[in-house]
């Protein structure tokens, strides 16, 4: 299926043989660079930058990466998977009375965390 923000790399195949490469990273890159981070992404993007500084060197490399994951969960959506994200929970697609809407439903370990 094609993919809007990262043409030509395939964001629902999971398998080592997928040799699909973006033919214009510099372009998502200069789109990355301009979005604004804020609420919780900012977070997000700060921790990734603090606990992987040797792989994120600053927040536009850590929220690149934030960005892919993004792209990654609503490919596989668009596809029709479910999106598990271990120790997160589970993202799906339901239709109700013809609508598409996105359900997410939180793992065990993400459940009992919240509730200590």
């Amino acid at each position: 299926m094609a993919n809007q923000d990262y043409p030509g790399v395939c964001m629902s195949c999971s398998t080592p043989e997928c040799q699909i490469v973006a033919p214009d990273i510099q372009a998502v890159r200069e789109r990355v660079k301009h979005d604004p981070i804020t609420g919780y992404t900012r977070n997000v993007v700060n921790n990734l930058t603090t606990a992987m500084s040797d792989k994120f060197t600053d927040e536009y490399e850590a929220y690149l990466a934030f960005d892919v994951v993004k792209a990654a969960i609503v490919m596989g959506l668009k596809n029709g998977q479910k999106i598990d994200l271990g120790g997160l929970g589970e993202f799906t697609i339901q239709t109700v009375n013809g609508k598409k809407t996105v359900t997410f439903t939180a793992s065990p370990s993400l459940d009992a965390a919240i509730k200590e």
